[in-house]
């Protein structure tokens, strides 16, 4: 600690600090929002992520897996058992690690389940050049396969600078805890920069509670709703998810 304002950390080792002290609340009852990080270690993730989760993940338990894709299957089914009030997050090594997640990204995204990934990324510093498996656009230095997660994510981000954790992290908590646009929350990180640090205010480390709202139906559809089911002969109700995510049975 450099004073008593500010918190010297590096990429990783805020990452892992910050998803430890996020809770969500709703009815009054407030649970942790990331209960740990699944993840397989590599090229450009074991020396950033991997070792800031061996220094400061007492609260942030890891999980061994053998496949990226099942991994984010797994978070999703998580998810879904928690009602969305509660995830797990995914750590991947650059290239074909990152890419086997996009396949559960899409899935997390279609089906409204929160899912927070972190693929690694090439070096933002560029001074190393090209490297194995990072699959670079050919033409376009600042376009990596990472950029596949933009359309099957509902916030994507890629951190160049350590300081950009001070708004990505807590729109990607945002986004997680929100029931309409909820989703795969992709946080791109470049293999350096996890690894550099910077000077992060304290208070951006307190315990957060994050609200899952019960936001209230418009008055006139549910007029339309009792207008159409008194009309129909045979009618009949497909109650879709958010009956179960808001623990509606008994209402139905």
């Amino acid at each position: 600690m450099s004073n008593k304002k500010s918190i010297r950390l590096t990429t990783g080792q805020a990452i892992v600090k910050y998803l430890s002290v996020q809770h969500s609340e709703r009815d009054g009852k407030t649970q942790r929002l990331i209960r740990g990080v699944y993840g397989i270690f590599g090229h450009g993730n074991a020396a950033g992520l991997g070792q800031a989760l061996y220094e400061y993940g007492q609260d942030l338990p890891y999980y061994h897996t053998w496949n990226e894709q099942a991994m984010v299957h797994t978070a999703s089914g998580f998810a879904k058992a928690k009602l969305r009030l509660a995830t797990l997050a995914c750590t991947s090594s650059i290239g074909p690690g990152a890419t086997n997640m996009i396949t559960g990204a899409a899935v997390a995204t279609i089906n409204r389940l929160p899912v927070l990934l972190f693929p690694s990324d090439y070096y933002a510093t560029r001074y190393q050049g090209p490297v194995l498996q990072q699959l670079e656009h050919p033409i376009s230095a600042d376009v990596s396969v990472n950029d596949c997660f933009r359309p099957v994510s509902r916030f994507f981000d890629r951190i160049s600078r350590p300081e950009q954790l001070l708004t990505a992290l807590p729109e990607a908590m945002r986004v997680l805890t929100d029931p309409a646009e909820t989703g795969a929350v992709t946080v791109a990180l470049p293999q350096d920069i996890q690894s550099h640090a910077y000077n992060f205010p304290a208070y951006f480390f307190e315990e957060r509670v994050w609200r899952v709202e019960r936001r209230q139906p418009d008055t006139q559809r549910i007029r339309e709703a009792v207008q159409l089911l008194k009309r129909a002969e045979r009618p009949v109700i497909i109650a879709g998810g958010g009956v179960h995510y808001s623990d509606a049975w008994s209402e139905l």
